[in-house]
């Protein structure tokens, strides 16, 4: 046994070695060609100079695959198209391939082949025809045009269906060039929508959606176009909506029909079939989430969908479970457009399954399409809530929609996952831009669940403490959020938050975070009014190296507890005013909460407001003197204010001076509202009639219709701005189309063409010219065929005798 395994051994080895040697000889036979340094421009013209078609098909493989990694070979055009007449079908595809890349360019030495394409136009191959015809249509050259409209029509009624194919796709090409060819390109699309064949009916749905669609006609086309049609020759479209409903019009013998073959076109046929039937339908059909007229809204039902409009929403609900998330897409986006609201519930599960599946780049543009049916109804996707949990490695845009996600879809019932959720985003601090997004939805769910604010007050107070600056900074606008919402509360808490915060400030570093500080002490000066001044003492070292808008603050913060102080030492602040709530500007109304009364003594007040006065002057006279315009305005502007309170103070009868007209009237009245105690409006303006008339106004619910800027899916709403070829969804119809415009017509060109297909194959005449659908027709040349009446005919027909005189009584033929 062991002799025979070392006997075996060398022949194993040998084997594998042959074996590696081929797979490398494999492996190697395409790769050479996009080697770099075997790219020489004088070989492959010498190659495609010589009489050996392999050296030239050799050639023009390295041409493609230098052309297939960037390089310019337009130098090599000339050498290239005159081999264009060789008969070779390898060679003739690699050189229309790389004519159709580069023809464009250069139109004049391609111009020079427009025979040898036409010759090609009727070559055995259906390859051939097809490449030459998609070359032609590649010279862009209006003197041409003429030629490669005769091809393209000729092709239209090619035998072979991927030469009609071929013909729809060059038909943009030919739009491209010639506009004012849009009416015989129409029909011939049109025509090609009848064709038998789903392949040739998607390629001229995607033509059609091109020409129609994308880049309409222009004006003048457009109403030759109507003229044609038997409208008014003068009378102009109205606008594009008016003058798209013209152009589908043309679909209503086709709709029914490509309700069918919509399941069965490929990927991208299916998009563009999808957007022209759902502009179709909002142009032809009425909303069918409308109530019938004359009858209440409660007992009201809706109206019954059209059949041909279920058979096409019927069709979109087949498309859901497509294995390309684009189509997906386009069938939800056309169901969320077309479908009674009661039928939204089943975009869910597919939507889910495609964000599941998508990579990560096309995840965002889920998402963003995602959001609007959120926002309209959020009850379909709430079971589904944790799909929508972020995970470490996501994309920065996705983790950010997914929490945008979250936010719209919290409620009573999930709100205590969501928090536990968000909360532990916070602890991911390595990625701080998300972990500012996660604080900022942990606020805004505060915010629209009044139940679980006081439980994230307390946490946000908690990460004042964090290391980490990203996460206290957030935290402190957060903080101002809530603070806000919670202003007119009897109970807010702010005893406590205030000097946490003040205690924080000198360890905040950004200045969103240092501003929303100043700010929230400023407005809430009443609930820690002996820690004010001292917050003013501390910024006012520090004012010169502040960021604009912390210097701003400032100085707000500065005239704020100025007045307080300066109201309180005269007594204005008294308990008759204890209603009005701390801290409210004027800008809401100097409203606070009620039932609090003033902590700091007049005595105090009067014995403070000196050394606060020399702080402020101090503050204002450095903010006069800075780099910034809108620091130095605002200083200037609320040192004029304070000074005319000040005079008013000085008279001894504050509110007369507020009474009177002018700038001491401002200004005291000015104080009064940064303090509370103030009138909303200044007197004897017409905003304070105006805001209690309109203060009671409130936004109603949204209604569940899709609020969006950008149709669902579009590339314009994954960018936010729209392109050139972006077209607006058309509204409803008034009322509903009738159903007879869409019954099919009668097809006898089609009926013709497949009573002639060939009912049998020769190869008798291979190598001829003539398609063998014509031959299988042609007539036959024979003339003196035997007439066969009985059996015995057939027999003498068949002997090898010579027949002899035929019997024609009731005797056969005797041999």
């Amino acid at each position: 046994m062991a002799a025979m395994s070392s006997a075996t051994t060398p022949m194993m080895e040998k084997a594998s070695a042959g074996m590696r040697d081929f797979i490398s000889a494999f492996s190697s036979s395409e790769a050479r060609y996009f080697e770099e340094e075997r790219f020489s421009e004088a070989e492959l013209r010498k190659a495609l100079s010589d009489s050996l078609t392999e050296r030239k098909i050799d050639a023009m493989k390295r041409i493609l695959a230098a052309v297939s990694v960037g390089r310019d070979c337009s130098m090599l055009f000339p050498d290239v198209v005159k081999n264009v007449s060789f008969q070779s079908l390898e060679l003739k595809k690699l050189i229309y391939i790389y004519l159709v890349q580069y023809a464009e360019n250069n139109r004049d030495l391609a111009l020079l082949s427009i025979n040898s394409f036409q010759k090609d136009l009727s070559d055995r191959s259906q390859l051939v025809r097809a490449s030459a015809l998609r070359a032609m249509a590649s010279i862009k050259v209006l003197e041409v045009i003429q030629l490669v409209m005769v091809s393209v029509r000729t092709a239209s009624s090619d035998s072979q269906p991927y030469v009609r194919k071929t013909a729809a796709q060059c038909m943009t090409k030919v739009y491209a060039v010639d506009p004012d060819q849009f009416l015989e390109l129409r029909g011939l699309l049109l025509k090609l929508m009848n064709d038998h064949e789903v392949t040739v009916v998607g390629s001229a749905i995607m033509a059609f959606h091109h020409i129609v669609i994308a880049r309409p006609p222009p004006s003048a086309v457009a109403a030759a176009a109507v003229a044609a049609e038997g409208g008014d020759p003068s009378a102009e479209v109205v606008g594009p909506e008016e003058a798209l409903k013209v152009q589908l019009a043309h679909l209503h013998p086709h709709f029914r029909r490509l309700c069918q073959d919509v399941l069965v076109m490929d990927a991208w046929a299916q998009q563009c079939c999808l957007d022209i039937l759902l502009r179709y339908c909002r142009l032809f059909f009425a909303c069918p989430n409308r109530r019938p007229a004359g009858v209440g809204d409660a007992l009201a039902e809706p109206v019954p969908v059209p059949e041909d409009l279920a058979a096409f929403l019927k069709s979109l609900k087949l498309l859901l479970c497509s294995a390309s998330k684009g189509v997906t897409l386009a069938a939800v986006v056309a169901l969320c457009y077309l479908a009674p609201s009661d039928d939204l519930k089943v975009v869910t599960m597919p939507m889910l399954r495609c964000i599941r599946q998508a990579p990560p780049e096309s995840a965002r543009s889920l998402l963003v399409a995602l959001l609007p049916i959120v926002e309209a109804r959020p009850e379909l996707l709430r079971p589904s809530i944790r799909e929508f949990f972020v995970y470490s490695f996501d994309f920065a845009d996705v983790k950010k929609f997914k929490l945008k996600i979250l936010e719209r879809l919290v409620d009573e019932t999930n709100v205590q996952l969501v928090l536990r959720e968000l909360q532990a985003y916070v602890s991911w601090q390595s990625d701080t831009k998300f972990v500012a997004l996660a604080v900022r939805s942990i606020a805004h769910v505060a915010l629209k669940i009044s139940s679980v604010a006081d439980s994230v007050l307390r946490g946000l107070v908690k990460m004042l403490d964090s290391k980490c600056e990203v996460l206290s900074c957030e935290a402190v606008v957060a903080l101002r959020a809530l603070l806000q919402q919670r202003r007119e509360t009897a109970d807010s808490g702010l005893g406590t938050v205030l000097p946490h915060l003040a205690r924080h400030l000198e360890d905040l570093k950004a200045p969103t975070a240092r501003a929303s500080v100043v700010w929230i002490i400023g407005q809430y000066q009443r609930e820690v009014p002996r820690l004010a001044p001292d917050v003013i003492r501390m910024l006012a070292k520090t004012f010169a190296s502040e960021r604009p808008e912390v210097k701003q603050q400032t100085l707000a913060l500065a005239l704020k507890v100025w007045a307080f102080h300066s109201l309180n030492a005269k007594g204005e602040i008294s308990a008759d005013n204890a209603g009005a709530a701390a801290g409210a500007s004027p800008d809401v109304g100097g409203q606070c909460a009620a039932g609090k009364q003033p902590t700091m003594m007049p005595e105090e007040s009067l014995q403070v407001l000196p050394r606060l006065e020399a702080i402020v002057d101090h503050v204002s006279e450095l903010a006069s003197f800075d780099a910034v315009w809108d620091v130095r305005d605002t200083a200037r502007a609320l040192k004029k204010l304070r000074d005319a309170a000040k005079a008013s103070l000085s008279t001894g009868d504050a509110a007369a001076a507020a009474a009177s007209p002018g700038l001491t009237a401002l200004g005291a009245w000015y104080c009064k509202a940064c303090v509370g105690i103030g009138d909303a409006m200044l007197p004897g303006t017409a905003g304070a009639a105006s805001r209690q008339e309109g203060g009671a106004g409130g936004g109603g619910e949204a209604s569940g219709e899709l609020q969006t800027t950008y149709i669902l899916g579009s590339l314009a709403q994954a960018l936010d701005f729209s392109l050139e070829t972006y077209r607006p969804l058309p509204g409803w119809a008034e009322e509903d189309s009738p159903a007879d415009l869409r019954t099919p017509k009668a097809e006898p060109e089609a009926s013709r063409a497949r009573a002639e297909a060939p009912k049998s194959i020769s190869s008798s005449n291979v190598g001829n010219v003539q398609h063998i659908e014509n031959r299988v027709q042609a007539p036959s040349n024979i003339t003196n065929m035997p007439v066969a009446s009985s059996l015995e005919d057939l027999d003498l027909f068949y002997s090898n005798d010579a027949p002899s005189a035929p019997s024609r009584g009731g005797g056969g033929a005797k041999s």
